[in-house]
């Protein structure tokens, strides 16, 4: 039987190297930092611990004795327990084949050795945080299922509309949870913020233009997933401080298409949805936009919808680069871009809601 993480603790992080001082090292650092620490030397014992007891984190070596861990992370995603349990490669290995096998295997994240303590923390810190997200969504699966059969009767006409959202949501949450745990690399809290903002203010538009609470819905779950492209572009880049060259710019924009390719070709609506917004909310409607240059209404509404949620965001909050524009600033350059580079309609909701934008800036600030 698992025993359950203290309600003190910062999360439980299992510890898989064959160096005990690594893993010395590492407990010492986690404790710190008030995490639970679990401890395996090889594979068999790491499957054996991850099966009795609750792990939020896998921090795994890729070189030990007997099981490689990449044999050991694909058990782990056979394990229906731990299919969205974080895993954190630290290894000395660091090549793109290496990499893109650990994707495959259902690698979340990857740390070089020797690691840098700080970085260490960070990622373990929010890879926590995207495994505690993901309990909250089959929390609030299993609370909305309760609630649907409690108020069956009074529901009776919008059942098969909720069960079709239900049905589509569940599957699409599962494919969108393993693809995103294989590629997205959440940072800090500023990102989750943003990514908060960006579904609310596209939820608001989606309203706005008189889309049916479907149709918002999936404008809210899936536009998070606009930028999950940039997981290959490379860290020199996606983490310059400062401004980018051309170069470098030309590189970053390929983050449209990558994200585009990453969840093309699912059987759900939601992730082909997300896959669209992901290539498409940098077209611009005067035809300046990328990659495809699309102009008008050849751009899927949900693009043009998200264009416009994610440049406002972008321009009122700070980066290590800029500062936060004001939102004056910030609407001005809107209604300045309204015929080039948004659709018009979409400026003129936007701005026209402006009350129901701050509050939802105010509700999810850095």
């Amino acid at each position: 039987m698992s025993s359950p993480v203290s309600s003190n603790s910062a999360g439980r992080i299992l510890l898989v190297d064959d160096d005990a001082q690594v893993r010395r090292v590492m407990e010492r650092l986690l404790t710190n930092e008030g995490y639970e620490v679990l401890q395996a030397a090889d594979g068999e014992s790491a499957l054996l611990t991850a099966g009795s007891e609750e792990v939020d984190t896998v921090v795994l070596d890729m070189t030990m004795p007997g099981m490689s861990g990449l044999e050991v992370c694909r058990r782990l995603r056979a394990d229906p327990r731990h299919q969205h349990t974080p895993v954190v490669f630290v290894t000395g290995m660091n090549d793109r084949q290496f990499r893109r096998e650990a994707l495959g295997a259902g690698a979340t994240d990857f740390l070089g050795k020797p690691f840098d303590e700080i970085e260490l923390l960070a990622r373990l810190r929010n890879s926590i945080r995207v495994k505690l997200y993901f309990d909250g969504l089959a929390r609030e699966r299993t609370d909305l299922r309760g609630a649907v059969d409690r108020h069956l009767v009074e529901l009776e006409v919008a059942t098969a509309r909720l069960q079709r959202l239900q049905t589509d949501l569940a599957v699409a949450r599962h494919e969108t949870i393993e693809r995103l745990a294989r590629a997205a690399e959440y940072r800090d809290d500023e990102t989750a913020a943003h990514l908060h903002r960006m579904s609310a203010y596209c939820y608001l538009l989606g309203q706005k233009l008189g889309l049916d609470e479907y149709a918002c819905e999936m404008l809210r779950i899936a536009s998070p997933m606009h930028d999950v492209g940039k997981i290959g572009i490379p860290d020199h880049i996606l983490l310059k401080p400062g401004r980018l060259s051309a170069d470098e710019y030309t590189i970053m924009k390929e983050h449209a298409e990558i994200g585009f390719r990453i969840l093309s070709g699912s059987d759900s609506e939601l992730v082909r949805f997300a896959a669209s917004i992901a290539h498409t909310h940098h077209e611009q409607w005067s035809g300046g936009g990328y990659p495809r240059g699309l102009s008008g209404e050849d751009i899927p509404l949900e693009g043009r919808i998200a264009a416009v949620a994610d440049v406002f965001d972008a321009l009122t909050s700070a980066r290590p680069y800029k500062k936060a524009w004001p939102v004056e600033e910030a609407v001005a350059h809107l209604q300045a871009g309204s015929g080039g580079h948004f659709d018009p309609n979409m400026i003129s909701l936007f701005v026209s809601s402006l009350d129901d934008v701050l509050a939802i800036r105010e509700q999810f600030h850095d």
